[in-house]
């Protein structure tokens, strides 16, 4: 287990897909958080118990989410400021928790993989591909457009070259 969670040895192009999938699966437990962090917090919105949902009234709560609805699209900032505030200790540390072994996994991905690659290089690579990341991150969450685009492209360009490039490596070991 411990080697597929380090930073040593270089994996294959097919190895680097299969990995990139499983950070997605990893990534599962933070959307389960941040969906019960959402539910929490509607939850106490309405004062419902959902504890015994047969006791609730089901048109009060409808008129409730049409209501809510309603208001969240009037003043969407009001909400998602309500929202972040709503954050305590424990559900921050259970989204730090939650990511950080997918982030780990990832990052250790990208760099057997470029190890693979670039071995002589490989530290300087990494970290200009994850500078890289870290910028197309940002335009793509702050811009739209023809730039979101470009930047979008240039990242598929670089995940397809890691992908399918073959490395100097006859045998993988990570």
């Amino acid at each position: 287990m411990k080697k597929f969670f380090s930073f040593s040895e270089t994996i294959s192009g097919k190895t680097f897909f299969l990995r990139t999938l499983f950070t997605v699966v990893l990534s599962f437990p933070i959307l389960v958080a941040l969906i019960s962090k959402w539910t929490s917090y509607f939850m106490s919105l309405g004062n419902f118990d959902i504890s015994d949902p047969s006791m609730e009234n089901q048109t009060e709560i409808q008129s409730f989410g049409d209501e809510l609805a309603q208001k969240m699209a009037e003043n969407p900032e009001f909400y998602l400021n309500d929202f972040m505030d709503s954050f305590t200790i424990g559900w921050i540390f259970i989204f730090i928790l939650t990511m950080i072994p997918p982030i780990w996994f990832g990052l250790a991905t990208y760099y057997k993989r470029v190890s693979a690659l670039f071995y002589d290089q490989r530290k300087e690579i990494f970290a200009a591909l994850i500078l890289f990341e870290i910028v197309s991150d940002y335009i793509v969450l702050s811009n739209s457009g023809i730039i979101t685009t470009m930047v979008s492209l240039i990242g598929l360009i670089i995940f397809g070259f890691l992908t399918l490039n073959n490395s100097k490596f006859e045998k993988h070991e990570g």
